[in-house]
């Protein structure tokens, strides 16, 4: 094998230490990542455990002033293996300038990114005995591929904030990617994405309830299922009559799961399904909560002798583009100066690491800048291994335009 350099090498191990959510978790790669901090590095290191077994990995080099305080984060969990592999999930494997493996691209590649820049940007530091304009902090955070609660940890512990200037090293560059494979010119020949805006979700718990009676005799008894589907019915059409955000498009709902009745022969008398409904303007959390109430009142209405109730089981706000963020700005002049290319804007669907802080602080400076590859939660999953230098040299770049 040709020599390969530093950072594809790291990613490489990293992909090579199974850190699956659900399965193995955050142990073993915490660990590898907190003694490669320290070797590496005089930073202040705290491996935090937030959840048995879970944990986040943080260094920080204390600046001249707390803030703005620029935070780089990168996750160390990976969805699970799934099937349809053709390459060994966990070998990162290398076939030209594609590196396999689960998390390669989701998100390891980032990880090792933000890894080594925190590391030379301290180093560097050290050298010249010199301190930076403001605390730079590194984490490596746990359970981003479920309810993202090492995002929620920084809140929590006031180590991200409303000051605070967050960068996550997601593969937003995969976009690149997967409009090639589809044949697709890329808008004014793009080659470098950020990611700002997040929609907002909610996921609701609802159950209605009847009156059971004999299968035979229907009319008898209230039927929960068909409450239900009316319920159902209007909150699809309820979403479906707002207009696209610019930006964001329409809100969507997605009925997951449904659970209802005892027996054939039996008039249900309940049942609960579970709905994962995102949000764009202008539908905000609080507004998601009087859809579905409304749309519970208008659906058992049609059903005499009905009723329905609903819980919230999760909940994120949108994050609006924030075309006036100072990180932003200084990410598109060190975008220009690494690459050549500027930066275009795009909009995410789920959430990253950095949307749950902006999202929670209303920081205002929250964004995702990464690798390009293809494949993240799917089979033979693989990461672009020159995206992966490229995108060293922009963070790089970038940590040294804001802090020194």
């Amino acid at each position: 094998m040709k020599n390969i350099s530093e950072v594809v090498a790291l990613t490489q191990k990293l992909v090579q230490i199974e850190s699956t959510n659900v399965g193995t978790f955050e142990g073993e790669i915490s660990l590898f990542v907190e003694e490669w901090l320290k070797k590496y590095t005089k930073a202040e290191i705290i491996r935090d455990e937030f959840e048995d077994g879970r944990f986040n990995v943080m260094a920080k080099l204390k600046g001249e002033a707390q803030h703005p305080n620029l935070l780089y984060l990168a996750h160390m969990d990976t969805v699970p293996v799934g099937n349809g592999w053709t390459k060994d999930p966990f070998g990162g494997e290398i076939e030209g300038n594609k590196l396999y493996g689960r998390g390669s691209c989701d998100m390891k590649c980032g990880l090792a990114a933000a890894m080594i820049a925190f590391r030379d940007f301290e180093n560097e530091c050290r050298k010249k005995g010199t301190a930076p304009k403001y605390d730079f902090i590194f984490v490596a955070t746990g359970d981003e591929e479920d309810v993202m609660k090492g995002a929620d940890r920084l809140v929590a512990l006031g180590v991200a904030d409303k000051d605070s200037l967050v960068l996550d090293t997601e593969p937003t560059n995969a976009v690149r990617v997967m409009k090639s494979m589809a044949a697709n010119k890329i808008e004014d020949g793009a080659r470098q994405f950020v990611a700002m805006a997040h929609k907002g979700k909610t996921w609701f718990e609802i159950t209605t309830k009847g009156k059971p009676a004999h299968g035979s005799m229907p009319s008898t008894g209230v039927d929960a299922i068909i409450a239900m589907a009316e319920v159902v019915l209007e909150i699809r059409n309820r979403i479906e009559s707002y207009a696209p955000d610019p930006l964001m498009g329409k809100p969507s709902v997605c009925f997951g799961t449904i659970n209802g009745g005892n027996n054939t022969n039996i008039v249900a008398e309940s049942c609960t399904i579970t709905i994962d409904m995102r949000l764009s303007p202008p539908l905000t959390t609080e507004g998601s909560y009087k859809l579905v109430e409304d749309a519970i009142a208008a659906g058992t209405a049609r059903v005499p002798g009905s009723s329905g109730s609903y819980k919230v089981i999760a909940k994120r706000p949108f994050v609006l583009q924030n075309d006036d963020s100072f990180l932003l700005a200084k990410l598109r002049e060190s975008c220009k100066e690494v690459t050549g290319d500027d930066l275009t804007p795009i909009m995410i669907t789920g959430y990253t690491d950095s949307g749950v802080v902006d999202g929670s602080t209303g920081c205002g400076n929250g964004m995702s800048y990464g690798a390009a590859g293809y494949g993240a939660h799917q089979a033979d999953e693989y990461v672009l291994c020159d995206s992966i230098e490229e995108n060293l040299a922009v963070i790089s770049n970038l940590a040294r335009r804001i802090l020194l």
